[in-house]
């Protein structure tokens, strides 16, 4: 047991009780000031221990020639960066800690000093020093055996992960981000790659790019890589194809500790010439954020991966995101903007920007895989933002398959998650059509709880997934169906107005109290009460038809003496207060001749794309409101308008497939079930009792 390796949980665990050494002198909401940069001080280290002594007597030797900072020391260390310093963790002193410490980051090459300083480690550290504690801690970090050949890229980036979570909200502002789980990455790469044979079988050196706009820890990248050389391995090919690697991400210390599982890449790769093993594979790893600060503005990429923070605001680049809207489609947001608390369908619409466009000769394009919530399937009327998205993403015809994955999975969150495979270059037999489908049941128990993921995707399970996808089942888990499923218009219904104008001595008060009838005077006021009130009220016939409000208003008006307000005034002022509605009464007409509609009656209908109008309202609608038309003057506008009838909307239901209906318990089996739990609470009172 004493030899049994260590699991990411072990780590976490055991580079968790230094937290708790410094509590005190380091306020809990800053214990990632010191976890995570001495956690990554402690990798890299391991991964420069074997060649530390060549590249600390090369710099002896070339200082002069080559300065401090020179590719050629690369030459030495074998790897992609190096330190130029004789300095060890366990190994700077115990009096002058924190300026050997600085001495020793400063001696890193600029592309791992970077990431070290990214964490603004200095002042904690003289906090350490103040309280004669720093010593200490940098001893602890040096007794972890974190190099390559004992904790892989992805332990690493669990170990990452597992202490952001267990820092919660205190490490950023990145609550509503989530790790990737590595069954779910591969689910996506297994997707993305299908059927890709010069990738997965071609022996020609071919060289791809991987990309992921919000890359968090680097998990979804380094995954996707371990998959690929995986595959490559069992077939032993002497010039397999080559990802180069691209990202983004907002969170310092997220991105570096991506930044540096990509920059110890090739640690481990022992089998690959010098070439291989000092190329830098984080070179285009980009620090800031994707939506306002787009490091890749011009390039487009063969693979991209993404996994957005789920409901997560964009009020802070709002201002930078609607001007670039503004721009319509010369920018990365014209199809539209969704609601400002939840960006996902931005970086939904970033990531088809990225996509390369086919060839002349059908060869070429790009896939996608985009893990989000469920909202950017639904949310949004015809017209809105999402909407408007959705439809823009149809006519592109860029979705390919969306899957439903279990919930429980993730380790952040519970919530219902989709798999978005996007492809600007689909086979012939699936132009036109999305794949829908339903693995919600597809999980697998794992032996202990990780946050919230209480379950996984099997491998057997992920090779039915990928295989469903790649031969385009339609069967009781997937449906493969035109994309004009998911659309619809939204047309405005109208039905006539049926009224009469009936005065009373209520409702004629209230008319004279209301602003307009302000500018006549008492006596005026008085005449038209008057008036009413001797023609109408009193008469017994005080019933006029709508239309004769007008003709009323002129007779009243020239009763008065020098009136203040307009015959039309009166008129409106009596349809406003006086009218009487009901089916009983007759149609009303406007002046031209037209059936006036009733604005309380106006309603909408969502008639499915192909489907006819007539037939739609002949077997929907007319049956029980017959005298229902459709409103000819509300026709489709925004972006993507094409001036018909009704606003075109969008919506991607799987419950319209795959919703099972379970038949609700007998009322005898419940009453049964009622009286057990009523006689088992009466035995419990009585013991209790």
């Amino acid at each position: 047991m004493a030899n049994e390796k260590k699991t990411p949980f072990d780590y976490e665990s055991e580079i968790w009780a230094v937290a708790n050494f410094v509590w005190g002198p380091i306020k809990t909401s800053e214990f990632n000031r010191v976890i995570l940069p001495f956690t990554m001080l402690r990798r890299l280290e391991c991964a420069l221990e074997p060649t530390r002594d060549a590249v600390v007597k090369a710099f002896e030797e070339n200082e002069k020639e080559w300065g401090r900072e020179n590719d050629h020391y690369c030459d030495f260390s074998k790897k992609a960066f190096y330190n130029i310093t004789s300095f060890r963790l366990n190994s700077l002193g115990s009096v002058d800690t924190l300026d050997a410490l600085m001495e020793y980051i400063n001696g890193f090459s600029p592309n791992a000093r970077e990431i070290m300083l990214r964490f603004k480690m200095e002042e904690t550290c003289k906090t350490l020093q103040e309280h004669g504690m720093l010593y200490s801690v940098c001893t602890k970090f040096a007794g972890f055996d974190l190099s390559s050949e004992n904790v892989s890229d992805r332990d690493m980036s669990n170990i990452y992960e597992h202490l952001i979570q267990k820092f919660g909200e205190s490490i950023a502002e990145n609550a509503e981000d989530f790790m990737t789980p590595k069954d779910v990455v591969r689910l996506a790469v297994g997707m993305i790659f299908a059927n890709d044979v010069e990738l997965l079988s071609g022996d020609e050196g071919v060289v791809r790019t991987l990309y992921d706009p919000t890359m968090g820890t680097g998990g979804f990248i380094t995954d996707a890589l371990d998959q690929l050389e995986e595959w490559q391995a069992e077939k032993k090919m002497k010039a397999p194809a080559t990802i180069v690697a691209y990202g983004q991400e907002v969170e310092p210390e997220s991105w570096a500790m991506g930044k540096a599982a990509l920059l110890l890449r090739n640690v481990g790769t022992k089998d690959k010439d010098i070439h291989d093993q000092i190329k830098d594979m984080s070179a285009h790893i980009m620090y800031g954020n994707t939506l306002n600060d787009d490091k890749f503005e011009c390039d487009h990429f063969d693979y991209i991966l993404s996994n957005p923070p789920y409901g997560k605001e964009w009020k802070p680049e709002q201002e930078d995101v609607l001007a670039e809207a503004r721009l319509g489609f010369a920018g990365r947001f014209g199809a539209g903007t969704p609601s400002v608390d939840d960006g996902s369908m931005l970086f939904l619409q970033h990531v088809v920007s990225k996509l390369k466009q086919p060839n002349a000769d059908g060869t070429g394009g790009s896939r996608a895989g985009i893990v989000l919530s469920a909202s950017p399937l639904f949310t949004g009327d015809a017209g809105s933002g999402p909407s408007n998205i959705r439809r823009w993403l149809f006519e592109k015809d860029v979705i390919d398959c969306i899957v439903k994955l279990p919930q429980s999975i993730f380790f952040r969150t519970g919530i219902n998650t989709y798999l978005w495979i996007l492809n600007s270059n689909k086979p012939e037999g699936r132009k036109g059509m999305i794949q829908l489908i339903d693995a919600s049941e597809m999980k697998t128990s794992i032996k202990k709880n990780q946050g919230n993921k209480r379950f996984e995707l099997s491998e057997d399970q992920r090779n039915w997934i990928i295989q469903t996808y790649i031969d385009g089942h339609d069967h009781g888990s997937s449906v493969l169906v035109p994309k004009e499923t998911f659309m619809y218009r939204k047309v405005t219904t109208q039905r006539p107005l049926h009224a009469v104008i009936r005065f009373t001595k209520a409702n004629v008060n209230e008319m004279l109290s209301c602003k307009p009838f302000a500018k006549l005077s008492d006596t005026n006021k008085d005449v038209f009460r008057s008036f009413l009130s001797q023609e109408y009220i009193a008469a017994g016939s005080n019933q006029i038809s709508y239309e004769n409000a007008d003709s009323v208003a002129k007779a009243a008006r020239a009763k008065m003496s020098k009136p203040e307000i307009t015959a039309a005034i009166i008129a409106k002022a009596m349809r406003d207060f006086c009218i009487v509605k009901g089916p009983e009464f007759p149609v009303v007409y406007d002046k031209n001749g037209s059936v006036m509609p009733d604005p309380d009656l106006k309603d909408s209908e969502s008639i499915p794309f192909g489907t006819s109008f007539d037939s739609y309202m002949e077997t929907e609608v007319l049956p029980y409101a017959p005298e229902t038309w459709i409103d000819e003057t509300v026709v489709d506008k925004g972006p993507l308008q094409d001036g018909k009838i009704g606003i075109v909307g969008t919506n991607i239901s799987f419950n319209k497939f795959f919703y099972k209906y379970e038949e609700p318990k007998d009322p005898k089996v419940i009453a049964a079930e009622i009286l057990e739990l009523e006689n088992g609470l009466e035995s419990f009172m009585k013991e209790f009792l």
